[in-house]
Order: C-alpha cells, then structure tokens, then sequence
C-alpha cells in the first residue's frame, strides 16, 4: 500500500481525493494546502497541514501527489522529492525546460521518481489513436488536427490563471495536453507556426498551430473563448486508406468500405467536480502510475518528451 500525501485540495486536488480512494493499491493519508483549503480538507477527516515538510515528518508518506497551481509545481516538486517521496506532479510539470530538467535531476539525485500526472496519454482514447497510427494497417498519417476549446475560466481564485508567468496561459494550460499527444505520437516537431489573433483585452485566447514534420503538418487549435461554449476536444487523423475521428465522446474509423465504432468502455466512471465531465480518465492515470510506482518503473510519459513539451510550448 502507497501511502499518500496530497498536496492541494482545490479543484484538482479533490479529483485526485476521489479517484485515488477508488484505489486499491494506495490511500492519501493527509493533504497540504493553505489555511482557506482546511475547512473543506477536514471534511475528510484526514490530517490537514500548512506545509510538505511539515505533512511528510508527521506521516512517512511515501508519495507526494501535487495539485497546486502551476506556478507552486516547482518548489512543491523539490521540497517532496527532499523528503524522500516519490512524486506524481499535475501538468505541467513546470513552467520552462530550465525548470523541468532542474526537477529531474534533483530526482536523480534522490533516487526517486517523478510521475507527470499528463491525463490525456493514460486514457483509452489515446491509447487507440497511438495503436491505430503504429500498426500502419491504414497506411502512413497524411493530416493530423487536435483542438481544445473552453469557455473563458471564471473558476480560478485571484486570476492567477491569466498571468503568464504564473500559469503559462494557454500553450501550458490548454493546449499542453494536445501538445504532449502530438510529440508522443510523431516526436519534437521541426518546425513551429502559429497564429494568434489580436484582442483588445490583450490576452492571447486563441492559438492556431502547425507543426511541421517534413511532409506532414499536425494541426491545432486551442482557446478559452467568449462565449458560454461546452468544453469540447478532439482530434481528426487521416490516413492513406482511412479515416479516425474523436468527437470527445466517441470515436469513428472510416474506411472505403464501412464505418467502426471503436469508442472505449471504461469500467469505473467517476465525477469530476471541474469543468470536465464524469470520466474513467483520471481513476485509470492514478491507477497506472501507482502500479509503476509499486513496480519502481517510469511512468508512461518519459522524462525526454515531458523536456521536449516544453521547450516547444516555451516558443509559443
């Protein structure tokens, strides 16, 4: 058993509470957060701290799991891995590729591992997207396009969403999930194009990217839009003889000759509390990692495309 230390009880901190009690293999014993979290993290009934360290020699956890905001993963990361934790850290893991390889080489150090908690590349969709593209069976990828769209966030206390230097705004925030699909699935792009519209807010809402591969372009769109939309993403490949569409809920595969259903049955759905609907996403990422992390392996996001993640969206 995986004793756990959460730290951050906001939004996605208590996505993690939920999914994580789903599982067998471990079980958060306290969580971290700061004096306006403890009303709601005592709910639980869990021993609340002010801090890592203070968290960590109270209980000998033997994970830290981190859902801080973005600007926090940092020094979070650094100050878990100094007590000897093992850390699954939400995306992104940081803010810059210095930042990035300075946590991985403090984890080096320590003998311990780091787990990017990047949803989109544990889920069952992603996992037929990958199969459909490696097995060549429909010939190679012409065209690749992934968008990411959300109404304009209204949920984050103080903004800090909307201050770069604190969330990276949307190439971090948004479109990193995609970005992290795409260098997985075709590696670090050759060459990067985007266009941005202006505003008179000022702020970059909208993101049109192409990523050049020779050849081939991958293609996305990502953006925090004002208009009370549905969150809403998915992507479009085409192949030579075929082609493989994710509307979000389903996925198709057209051929010349039939249409196949190939949308994923998840056994354990679970509810959110964000912006996202009840999912198996997130129960089956912790479930994935805790199993590398009983088994002393890497996670399934390697440390050389979390480094190649962001420096491309550090070009953005």
């Amino acid at each position: 058993m995986i004793r756990t230390l959460l730290v951050g009880y906001g939004g996605m901190g208590k996505v993690h509470y939920i999914n994580t009690r789903e599982i067998s293999s471990a079980e958060i014993v306290g969580i971290v957060g700061t004096e306006k979290d403890r009303e709601e993290a005592e709910k639980t009934g869990l021993p609340f701290f002010l801090s890592i360290t203070e968290g960590m020699e109270a209980l000998s956890a033997d994970a830290v799991d981190i859902t801080t905001p973005t600007f926090l993963h940092k020094a979070h990361v650094l100050e878990a891995l100094g007590k000897g934790a093992d850390v699954i850290v939400e995306k992104p893991i940081a803010l810059s590729l210095q930042d990035a390889e300075e946590i991985y080489n403090a984890a080096e150090k320590a003998g311990k591992r780091v787990y990017p908690a990047y949803v989109m590349r544990y889920t069952k969709e992603y996992e037929i997207l990958s199969s459909l593209i490696e097995n060549g069976e429909y010939g190679k990828v012409l065209e690749a396009y992934f968008w990411r769209l959300s109404e304009m966030p209204g949920w984050v206390d103080g903004s800090w969403l909307f201050e770069k230097e604190k969330s990276g705004l949307i190439p971090f925030d948004l479109h990193i999930h995609d970005l992290d699909m795409i260098i997985s699935l075709f590696g670090k792009p050759e060459s990067v194009v985007e266009y941005v519209p202006d505003t008179d807010d000022n702020l970059k809402h909208f993101y049109s990217i192409t990523y050049g591969y020779g050849p081939l372009s991958v293609r996305a769109e990502a953006g925090w839009l004002r208009g009370k939309i549905p969150f809403s993403s998915g992507w479009r490949i085409i192949f030579e003889k075929a082609v493989a569409m994710c509307d979000g809920a389903s996925i198709r595969l057209y051929t010349e000759e039939k249409e196949d259903n190939l949308t994923p049955h998840y056994d354990r759905v679970i509810s959110t509390g964000i912006n996202v609907p009840p999912t198996g996403w997130y129960y089956k990422e912790l479930s994935d990692i805790y199993s590398a992390i009983l088994g002393g392996k890497e996670g399934r996001v390697k440390k050389e495309e979390i480094l190649a993640v962001i420096e491309t969206a550090e070009k953005l």
